[in-house]
């Protein structure tokens, strides 16, 4: 068997240009290798551009509510050093990066479900080291100037969570990953990947072949489809969101708002994403969500919206998987590809292209990753 080549030389192929591919690509050519990231349509195309793109460390996980506390816990953590993944990456990056950190104001009514879910949460990330502080209406409105905000509202106050502009965040990667010398080809359907012995040795796509040291699959909605035969199973769960894009208008959020029934976030470049249900459960939106009444909604909490337009509404596909977490796989017939499907990719994008290219060059085990293996779905399966 030849030697396995050194990080310095191999060449890797990364499937799918999301937030996902694009960070991966970036932080393995900084580590040496050589880089061709593989995308059917172009980046950004597919979950990445319909995210609602809050970058939190939440405790309540979409699908996950028969997580065990531990499991909860252990996720939220890994929040934790992705919202520092994403300060480093603001920091290499600088202006190129359109992300915002304001802090996230959470709103609940006064009583009631929606109320006694807020005080869990903030129960929760405080018991888990969040900086997360209850606040009063009075501070609701100091923090959101001008939002109308109901006496007898309670709420909480995270101040390292932010936002960024999805498809803003990819052209950057993009264009970091370019100028170290990556690879980036669209256009072509990934058909399979081929191997000898214990190892893949090419990617086949509609336009050719590939030849490879590693692979990496990270095309989202499509990953189970090219996974599944090299033995990673990626069970998703089918579910849709909504974004209702504004265009422009001068600044005055600078923080992510969630108050009940409505979730909104005004982005660098001025323009503003609402909707109702981006985070916890339900799993998918109501089928024909009116925009216009969403907006009519959110103006009466925010009412610079009163004169504001939409300038589109996105349906996309989430990625989620069938327990709430993580899927990262390494195949049982090829040692060198490498699975990875997640819901919350936006947040933990930058986190797990770090610890995935450890994973990829060094073969190294990532600890912090074994509660998101792929082979607890074939442990239960089997």
């Amino acid at each position: 068997m030849p030697p396995l080549p050194s990080p310095s030389s191999a060449h890797v192929v990364v499937v799918g240009a999301g937030i996902l591919g694009t960070a991966l690509a970036r932080q393995l050519a900084l580590s040496g290798a050589r880089v061709t990231v593989l995308d059917r349509e172009g980046p950004a195309a597919g979950a990445t551009s319909a995210a609602f793109a809050w970058l939190t460390n939440q405790t309540y996980f979409r699908n996950g509510t028969s997580l065990s506390d531990g499991t909860s816990r252990h996720y939220f953590g890994l929040h934790r050093l992705a919202l520092g993944a994403w300060r480093r990456l603001h920091h290499e990056l600088g202006e190129a990066l359109p992300v915002r950190w304001g802090g996230t104001v959470q709103l609940a009514p006064g009583h009631g479900a929606e109320h006694d879910l807020l005080r869990g949460d903030l129960r929760r990330r405080l018991a888990w080291g969040s900086p997360s502080r209850a606040i009063t209406a009075t501070e609701a409105r100091e923090l959101l100037p001008g939002a109308v905000v109901a006496d007898e509202a309670v709420g909480f106050f995270t101040p390292d969570e932010g936002s960024v502009d999805p498809a803003g965040a990819v052209a950057a990667l993009v264009d970091a990953g370019t100028r170290l010398g990556v690879d980036f080809r669209y256009g072509a359907d990934v058909t399979a990947v081929e191997g000898a012995g214990d190892r893949a040795r090419a990617v086949v796509t509609s336009s050719g072949r590939i030849e490879c040291d590693h692979v990496v699959v990270a095309c989202g909605a499509d990953s189970p489809s090219l996974l599944d035969p090299l033995g990673v199973t990626v069970p998703l769960v089918d579910s849709s969101g909504t974004i209702v894009h504004l265009a422009p208008l001068p600044p005055f959020l600078e923080r992510v708002l969630l108050a009940s029934d409505i979730h909104a976030i005004q982005r660098t470049d001025g323009r503003v994403v609402l909707a109702r249900h981006y985070t916890g459960t339900p799993v998918s939106d109501p089928a024909g969500l009116d925009g216009e009444g969403l907006l009519a909604d959110a103006a009466t909490v925010l009412p610079p919206l009163r004169r504001a337009e939409i300038e589109k509404i996105t349906v996309g596909r989430r990625i989620v998987p069938a327990d709430g977490l993580p899927v990262i796989g390494r195949s049982p017939l090829y040692h060198n590809v490498h699975g990875v499907t997640t819901n919350a990719g936006i947040t933990l994008g930058p986190c797990l292209a770090q610890l995935l290219a450890t994973e990829v060059l060094d073969d190294v085990r990532v600890d912090v990753l074994d509660p998101y293996r792929a082979t607890r779905f074939t442990a239960v399966s089997g």
